[in-house]
């Protein structure tokens, strides 16, 4: 009898990663075939078109910062976190390294500061440099600490992402001490091994930090986007943009929010679209997409709500704290709320305005939760490698 690999390939691009890397104990051929640059590539583009194969992850949970990844394509009534990584760090270890970093208030030890999600791979900050680390594969690899260091406390963004036209993942970081005015953009080429330095920027600041989201650079259009403020201008604000294939910096204005003196603003991608929110305190009340990027008159309001101190009716406290923004397989637009009180989580539909409450962790896992540093991101399941 004759083997039909077309049809053994087809029937490998439908399997999910867990089925994949078991299937790689079947033969050297199989192993072959599934480790292959082109079977990776095509099997995530199949993800992608299909948006499956997701998973949230959720960080910063708890004091040893372990991490959870919840499967998206489950059904709600088989939601459940599943630990993704646990480091070997006790908790008074961690409470120590806490301690004693008081020398820069960015640069403690953070296990599990996730900044970055692209194409499977997650790039995470831990203090003395970038670990890019698989979920899926459990594959990690150590990267130095390139942009260098400060005597002096800084403020730094960051941000992941896939430059499609030379084949090749990036790094960059965007730095800021508080002695210089000026901000410094360092690009690592993962492909390359290389560090490329692009000149210092001169119109913009780095917005000091009061929400771990505001430092992560959102990847839409082959850019990654950051809110900075306009130099001499506290209350202006623009969305730097960052082109990875041209490594060029460019701007994109904000729509006409409704912003007061105790609001700030974070971008999200929505959907394959670039969003922007509004926020007081942890709860969004505003949410605006690019229905066409680059172009400023697309700019449409998803989201709105009349006062950032309402109660939902569905929420029990007013202690929450909006995570990150999601659309979900069956195209509705939610956000990931966290309860800090009954340290639960929430799903928000923003257009039926309606929450649904999320039973991801058990009892024995639910005290445990005490990080109020939580923070989560998608990620989708892939075979990439992280060399």
């Amino acid at each position: 009898m004759n083997f039909n690999y077309d049809i053994f390939t087809e029937i490998l691009f439908l399997l999910p990663i867990e089925t994949l890397l078991r299937f790689r104990c079947l033969s050297k051929t199989c192993c072959s075939f599934i480790d292959s640059p082109e079977f990776i590539n095509l099997h995530l583009n199949q993800s992608i078109k299909t948006s499956t194969s997701r998973s949230l992850i959720i960080h910063e949970i708890k004091p040893d910062g372990s991490i959870y990844g919840i499967d998206l394509d489950s059904s709600e009534s088989d939601r459940c976190a599943r630990e993704l990584h646990r480091p070997n760090r006790s908790y008074f270890d961690t409470l120590l390294s806490y301690a004693y970093t008081v020398y820069d208030i960015w640069d403690r030890k953070f296990y599990g500061d996730v900044f970055g999600s692209c194409n499977g791979l997650l790039a995470m900050y831990n203090g003395q440099g970038i670990i890019l680390w698989n979920p899926s594969t459990r594959k990690h690899r150590t990267l130095p600490r390139f942009w260098g260091r400060s005597h002096c406390e800084y403020e730094l963004l960051r941000g992941f992402g896939y430059d499609a036209v030379n084949d090749e993942y990036k790094l960059i970081v965007l730095i800021q001490p508080h002695m210089d005015n000026n901000v410094r953009v360092v690009v690592y080429s993962l492909k390359a091994n290389s560090l490329t330095r692009i000149k210092y920027l001169h119109n913009y600041s780095i917005i000091r930090k009061c929400n771990n989201r505001r430092s992560i650079g959102v990847l839409v259009g082959g850019s990654l986007h950051w809110v900075v403020e306009l130099k001499g201008d506290t209350k202006g604000r623009v969305i730097l943009a960052f082109d990875l294939v041209e490594e060029k910096i460019y701007e994109l204005a904000i729509p006409d929010m409704n912003m007061n003196g105790h609001s700030y603003l974070h971008v999200e991608e929505l959907g394959g679209s670039l969003a922007i929110c509004g926020l007081a305190g942890d709860w969004i009340f505003e949410i605006w997409v690019m229905k066409e990027y680059g172009k400023m008159e697309s700019w449409t309001k998803i989201f709105y709500k009349a006062s950032a101190s309402t109660h939902l009716n569905e929420i029990p406290c007013p202690y929450m704290k909006a995570l990150c923004c999601l659309r979900t397989k069956a195209g509705d637009d939610v956000l990931l709320l966290y309860n800090y009180n009954g340290k639960s989580f929430f799903l928000y539909d923003m257009q039926q305005r309606s929450a649904e409450k999320l039973e991801i962790f058990g009892p024995s896992e639910q005290y445990k939760i005490i990080c109020n540093r939580i923070s989560a991101s998608t990620c989708i399941r892939s075979l990439v490698p992280v060399n």
